[in-house]
Formats: structure tokens, sequence, C-alpha cells
């Protein structure tokens, strides 16, 4: 498997089916001994920032304190030993409604998608 091209920006779908996100990033555990081992896949914001360079990420860091982020550098992982399978999509054993990413698009959806006009639709 060629984590790059097969697991990087990839859909992930939890356990139900149901959009989670994307993979913005690969976290690898390194040991002397043995080969690197992929620990975690991350998604969010500022995953996707830190990979665009440094001003994106300092500047999403910034956007996250400015409006009252409880903490500004939190990233959702998930374990890989909860990844089902690697497809068209990745899918993850883990429930969406228990995810920050799922708070953040419920505030989105209340405080600036149901706000414009056909929004809602």
């Amino acid at each position: 498997m060629n984590l790059v091209r097969d697991v990087l920006d990839k859909q992930v779908v939890d356990r139900e089916q149901h959009r989670v996100g994307k993979v913005d990033g690969i976290v690898l555990r390194l040991s002397d001994p043995d080969a690197p081992k992929v620990a975690f896949i991350e998604m969010g914001s500022l995953t996707l920032s830190r990979r665009l360079g440094r001003w994106p990420y300092r500047w999403m860091l910034w956007i996250r304190k400015t409006t009252g982020a409880k903490n500004p550098a939190r990233v959702f992982r998930v374990p890989w030993s909860s990844v089902i399978d690697v497809g068209v999509d990745v899918e993850v054993d883990v429930d969406r409604r228990q995810t920050p990413l799922e708070r953040s698009q419920d505030w989105l959806r209340r405080h600036v998608i149901n706000r414009i006009p056909g929004g809602q639709s």
C-alpha cells in the first residue's frame, strides 16, 4: 500500500457509512529496530494548514484563538487499528457523533449555513 496515494486526502466514513472528513495527515510511529508503522490518521483544519506551510498553520492557530476555541492546537486522530478498510473511502470504526469534527460541523450549520439564503436545502 502506498500511504500517500491510497490514504491521504481520501474521504473518511464511519461505521454507519456517514462522512466524517478527509484524511489530512498520517502519523507514523518510529522505533529503532523496526520499520516505521502507521499510528494514526489525522483530520481537521489544523492538520491541513500545517501541510500547506508555516504561515497558513500560524494563521489557523490565530483564527481559532481569536474565535474562542477552547483548545486551539487540537487535531482529531483515529488510531490505525480502528481503520476497517482502505478503498475508495477510508472506513473507520468510530461514531461520527463523538468526534470534535461533527461538533464543529453542527456549529457551522447553525451559525453560518442556516443564515445563507437557500443554505438549508
